[in-house]
């Protein structure tokens, strides 16, 4: 039986997976995320294999268990990741809108609890690889020299290396640790240019080559695993560039696909992914490993229709399968995202859960997993629901009552049951632009049929839940079913 557990009437619920008191026992967690990579764009999540293949991603999935209703909290890159890393909303954090620029400082607290800093509490090896955008330092600043505290290093992770921000940004030098990697000297010259034209800053180190970067990061986080203590568990949160534009495949996946330089780009995202899967299962260390492979957002859609993902939708893929709008905006094609994660160890292979859960449940579930409970939400995590039952039993419920989320503008919404209300209040100009939005989902998945006007009783529910949320300093501890 892989699941041995005991209810007492007088605890509640206790752990599904207490096994795991030993540090030896203790699951390895690996959370690869992807960079505006759509629900549409992976097999598994119904991408056309005539198009785009993604063997690794097929596996991973075939191996453990597919989530049909997973959803991040924003349709951008920084707040999503904020929320993941701490179960915490990142509208309770000073960002209401938009997402962390290239001089801006930490978005983290390093008095928060993250992931990282509570898996090192209980003796795991902690490590970060691939684009940050979480800022770095305590105040704006003017570049990267010197001392980059608080960086990730002061948030749980014993080692960084990555991309500051986004994949062409203009820093184009690699960090590690709270410094820039390979740093010779404090020079900088004049603001150079990318050979695709963009400005970037002439740091006497390094520079990043945006065809090998997917490669890089997957070759130093295979060697962080090879130099780790073999007696520890670890954690490993792989921020993968890709799909992020400029879209510059690597030269290994060029031409590979059938949906253009995007599709190959996907390559790049699935090769990565079977990677690392693959040297840990060639070391012994994928059977109790919780491999976790999702996005931080909706694919991005420009509006220049000769852009490589418009040229990609041409072709036939439908980058958000289905869904309406994209990264940036409110609506599902920007929040739904893949979502997968094989434990060969303890979860049964090859099945699908309709289960209602976001990448800031991360947190509560990965602390029940490894310890048994979820930490009060006063202490960490406050947004973040447990989903620990669903890895036992596909067609259980997990404990998420409502999902709120925000778009680039920092408009918000909350999903409730059926229901999908929308304030259209934009934060970024301070006022409401467009009317209240309210659909139902189960009838209406694509957002066409705004229904505000005929269920008031509805919409103020939604109004309720969502001020009830925005509120509170955790949505954890309210009655909200």
């Amino acid at each position: 039986m892989k699941f041995k557990y005991i209810l007492f009437l007088f605890l509640g619920i206790l752990p599904l997976f207490p096994a795991f008191a030993r540090n030896e026992d203790k699951p390895n967690i690996v959370i690869f995320m992807a960079d505006d990579f759509g629900l549409g764009s992976c097999v598994p999540y119904g991408a056309n294999p005539s198009l785009i293949r993604t063997p690794a991603i097929d596996r991973l999935a075939a191996s453990g268990l597919t989530f049909d209703d997973a959803y991040v909290t924003a349709s951008v890159c920084s707040p999503t990741r904020y929320a993941m890393l701490t179960g915490r909303y990142s509208w309770r954090s000073r960002l209401q809108f938009g997402v962390i620029n290239p001089m801006d400082p930490a978005l983290i607290d390093p008095a928060t609890p993250t992931i990282a800093s509570f898996l090192k509490e209980l003796g795991y090896q902690t490590s970060h690889f691939g684009k940050w955008h979480l800022g770095y330092k305590e105040k704006t600043f003017k570049n990267l020299l010197g001392d980059l505290s608080p960086a990730p290093n002061d948030l749980g992770f014993d080692y960084h290396f990555g991309v500051p921000n986004n994949f062409d940004d203009t820093h184009k030098v690699w960090i590690e640790n709270d410094r820039v990697y390979g740093i010779r000297s404090d020079k900088i010259s004049a603001y150079g240019r990318s050979f695709y034209g963009k400005p970037y800053f002439g740091y006497d180190a390094p520079q990043r080559n945006e065809v090998e970067v997917m490669q890089e990061c997957t070759d130093r986080a295979i060697n962080w695993v090879d130099n780790m203590d073999e007696d520890k568990p670890f954690f490993i949160y792989f921020a993968s560039v890709a799909v992020h534009h400029p879209i510059m495949p690597s030269e290994r996946m060029r031409g590979t696909s059938n949906a253009g330089a995007y599709g190959d780009f996907i390559h790049d995202v699935d090769y990565a992914v079977g990677q690392l899967r693959d040297a840990l299962e060639l070391r012994g260390l994928l059977e109790n490993t919780i491999f976790i492979f999702t996005s931080d957002n909706g694919g991005d859609i420009p509006t220049d229709e000769t852009k490589p993902e418009n040229q990609a939708i041409k072709a036939g893929l439908d980058i958000n399968g289905g869904n309406r709008g994209d990264k940036h905006l409110i609506y599902e094609g920007g929040l739904r995202v893949p979502f997968i994660l094989s434990w060969p160890k303890q979860v049964d292979a090859g099945n699908r859960t309709d289960a209602f859960v976001t990448t800031a449940d991360l947190f509560a579930t990965i602390a029940e997993v490894v310890s048994g409970k979820v930490p009060p939400a006063k202490k960490a995590a406050p947004d973040s629901f447990t989903f620990a039952k669903v890895l036992k039993d596909p067609k259980a419920e997990s404990t998420r009552p409502i999902g709120v989320y925000r778009d680039v503008h920092g408009r918000k919404a909350v999903r409730f049951g059926e229901w999908k209300f929308i304030d259209n209040f934009n934060a970024r100009e301070n006022k409401r632009k467009g009317p209240i939005e309210l659909y139902n989902l189960e009838e209406d998945p694509k957002e066409e049929n705004n229904l505000a006007e005929t269920n008031p009783e509805v919409v103020q529910r939604g109004q309720q839940l969502l001020e009830a949320v925005l509120s509170s300093d955790s949505s954890r501890g309210l009655k909200l079913n």
